[in-house]
């Protein structure tokens, strides 16, 4: 009787989440002359960008990344920020994510902004 109570209460919290999609960004810090991209410039390029497109909010982690640069040779290691958004799956904010990527690269010269995409079921 009791695992019939739990499995009907495990469907039913199972049915009242949404399914979503998740979306990581990675803002590499660095820039090619060595430099890193100052707290005032990622927190310029966070108000007008990332908080106009991720209305909903978002949430930004701190964290260090490494990729191979090919160009180099070499294999970088840089201090990064890691974007987390969750929407209801939509062209229009897709084209709008890849936009953002798209800034981002020209503003701070980046090679790469890393996209990851998962679908998820979220519930509030």
């Amino acid at each position: 009787m009791s695992f019939r109570l739990l499995l009907i209460c495990f469907i039913l919290t199972s049915c009242s989440a949404s399914r979503y999609t998740e979306t990581a960004l990675y803002f590499g810090q660095s820039r090619p002359d060595g430099s890193l991209i100052t707290q005032n410039e990622w927190e310029s390029f966070k108000g007008e960008l990332v908080a106009r497109i991720f209305k909903e909010g978002s949430t930004v982690l701190n964290g260090t990344g490494s990729w191979y640069d090919t160009a180099s040779k070499r294999l970088i290691n840089e201090p990064t920020y890691v974007v987390i958004f969750y929407y209801k799956n939509s062209q229009r904010i897709s084209t709008q994510i890849d936009s953002l990527r798209h800034f981002y690269k020209i503003r701070f010269q980046q090679q790469s902004v890393l996209r990851v995409d998962k679908k998820v079921k979220v519930d509030f």
